[in-house]
């Protein structure tokens, strides 16, 4: 037990790990398993021999050995001391269900020693700025002048029970995000260097109302009002520019798509000026600091990512962001930001296209496989904005899909990784992908006569009816296996919450494309196709717990599901019938407008 003497006079870091007091030389022989292991050594699930400051590994290998303290053990502070607001200390954080792998945040994670600010104390409040570090300098911190309250952003109660005790304590709530959101879009640096960078407050404001969604302790609808104008009323800047972004992807969950095209617009039109599209934007605004520049760079990539999807939803008019040279380099692998390490040389777009025909192969990011997805679906949207779309043009579209998936790594092409966590950036570039082969075949296929293709569901993109390139059949079968691949992304046994909202809208287009094939293709339809829609439905009700827009787009597709299923078999006749021609001189669409509401 700490004397309350000595506890009194913790500093920052020792208040967030209580490992920190004491960091033994080297474990004792037969002590058991050492209680530190450098970063190095746990990133290649290696026996660290813990001497300092330099593992024997480290060593013998001549490469930088970094350790962070580890929190095995540690069960946070007594309740007493959550609750007690009339403490004079900082409040302490404490371990929650919440999957938080950045609760540690050591004052030298990876980054040069210029970058290391000094060791905070209990009376050194972090500093806010909208604007990024001109420089590898420390941050000043200033020491506060006697009487006044220190505010620590980071340090704000982390438990739903400590925020109900204290005004203004939903700091648990920048955990949410990062738990539940920030690897389906990683474009904030990682929550352990998040507060070395001053993000702005209303940064955070955003960051905690999209952690709100994650939780029934507090309503979202609290931050809502005000998120929008907290955000555009500032001066430009990276962070206005992400923050924007951000807001583009949960209002388009929310179901308030308008305002969402609105965000994404306004985010593009400042990284245009920000010439964030330009190849040296990163290095020269990154101040030297690897975390920053890449961060930088994802959120040009992220903003290319997010504006190709919403296009292909109708939500924008022109895919602005594939019309300008794409130079910046593609980003690093996740395990690399996320431990807020540097990343190897940034390899370019055109070496990725390059990489069928190199000599060597070259490791690519899962987010780079997912830039090339966007960049097929930015292709398939712009030949459908044509009825008349050259035979050429869709079978050498048709030919990339195919080709995206043989020349898939096989570390790629296995989505579950040895810890039972799923790769989330190869799961929506398949997601992506597999959209993109509806959107292709879909509108050219004998699907076309079915009730559900005359169903108002959102996230259903209109479209014309389009000449086919292969047989309608043909088309049919492709948009089907596109549709099943979808469905066998949804079975995947992991919270579904922790997937990208976009994911609801591609179970949209799968489920149109089997409810389509359960009518028209009649008595050809397996009942496994019947159990998919069963998984979807259940899918759209698990994320509509968190999204409106599955709320809605699960009562849309049971009003569909019904109604096709109780009409019944088409007759055999009608499957022959269809003429393809009335189609395209009647400008029919192959889904309908999207519902206002």
């Amino acid at each position: 037990m700490i004397p309350q003497q000595q506890e009194e006079r913790r500093d920052l870091s020792t208040m967030a790990d209580p490992s920190i007091n004491a960091r033994p030389m080297a474990p004792p022989k037969g002590s058991g398993p050492s209680l530190l292991a450098c970063l190095t050594c746990r990133q290649k699930h290696l026996k660290c021999d813990s001497k300092m400051p330099v593992c024997g590994r480290c060593l013998s290998a001549g490469i930088d050995c970094q350790y962070t303290p580890s929190r095995r053990g540690y069960k946070g502070p007594s309740k007493k001391r959550r609750v007690d607001q009339d403490s004079p200390e900082w409040p302490a954080l404490t371990d929650s269900a919440l999957d938080s792998r950045g609760a540690d945040i050591p004052q030298d994670w990876s980054l040069p020693p210029s970058f290391v600010t000094p060791p905070l104390t209990t009376a050194t409040p972090f500093a806010w700025s909208g604007r990024p570090s001109p420089g590898p300098n420390p941050i000043p911190i200033s020491p506060p002048q006697p009487g006044t309250e220190l505010k620590a952003p980071l340090l704000t109660p982390r438990t739903p029970d400590s925020a109900a005790a204290s005004p203004g304590g939903d700091g648990y709530l920048v955990d949410l995000y990062y738990s539940n959101f920030h690897a389906a879009h990683p474009v904030l640096p990682p929550l352990r260097v998040l507060y070395r960078f001053n993000p702005p407050t209303f940064l955070e404001y955003v960051i905690k109302f999209i952690g709100s969604h994650f939780t029934s302790v507090v309503s979202s609808e609290s931050y809502r009002p005000n998120i929008i104008a907290s955000v555009v009323d500032q001066e430009l800047s990276v962070e206005k520019v992400q923050a924007l972004l951000l807001l583009a992807i949960v209002l388009h969950s929310r179901n308030e798509r308008p305002e969402a095209g609105s965000c994404l617009g306004r985010a593009l039109d400042l990284a245009y000026e920000l010439e964030m599209h330009h190849k040296s934007y990163a290095e020269t605004m990154g101040g030297g600091d690897p975390v920053r520049e890449e961060s930088l760079r994802r959120t040009w990539w992220e903003l290319f990512v997010i504006e190709g999807m919403l296009t292909a939803l109708g939500a924008r008019k022109s895919f602005t962001a594939s019309m300008v040279p794409l130079e910046v380099p593609l980003p690093c692998e996740e395990s690399i930001f996320q431990d807020g390490l540097a990343p190897p040389p940034a390899p370019t777009l055109v070496q990725f296209d390059d990489r069928v025909f190199a000599e060597d192969d070259i490791d690519f990011s899962s987010f780079s496989y997912r830039i090339e997805a966007v960049r097929i679906l930015g292709r398939v949207v712009v030949l459908g904005q044509t009825a008349q779309g050259h035979q050429d043009q869709v079978e050498a579209i048709d030919a990339r899909i195919a080709s995206w998936f043989h020349h898939l790594p096989e570390s790629k092409a296995e989505l579950m990784r040895p810890d039972g966590t799923v790769d989330e950036m190869m799961f929506q570039a398949m997601m992506i992908v597999n959209g993109a082969s509806i959107y292709l075949h879909f509108p050219r296929s004998d699907l076309l006569s079915s009730p559900a293709v005359a169903a108002e569901v959102i996230c259903g993109q209109s479209g014309q009816c389009l000449m086919p390139a292969f047989s309608h059949h043909a088309h049919a079968m492709k948009a089907l296996k596109a549709a099943s691949e979808l469905s066998t992304l949804a079975s995947m046994r992991i919270p579904v919450t922790k997937h990208t909202p976009f994911f609801i809208c591609a179970l949209v287009l799968s489920s149109l494309v089997q409810l389509a094939a359960y009518s028209v293709k009649a008595g050809q339809m397996p009942d496994p196709r019947r159990d998919r829609l069963t998984l979807t439905v259940g899918v759209f009700k698990s994320l509509g717990r968190t999204w409106a827009i599955s709320q809605s787009i699960m009562r849309q597709i049971k009003a569909v599901a019904r109604d096709v299923l109780d009409i019944g078999i088409r007759p055999a006749a009608d499957q022959t019938a269809l003429d393809f021609a009335a189609f395209l001189d009647g400008g029919q669409m192959w889904l309908s407008e999207p519902l206002k509401n």
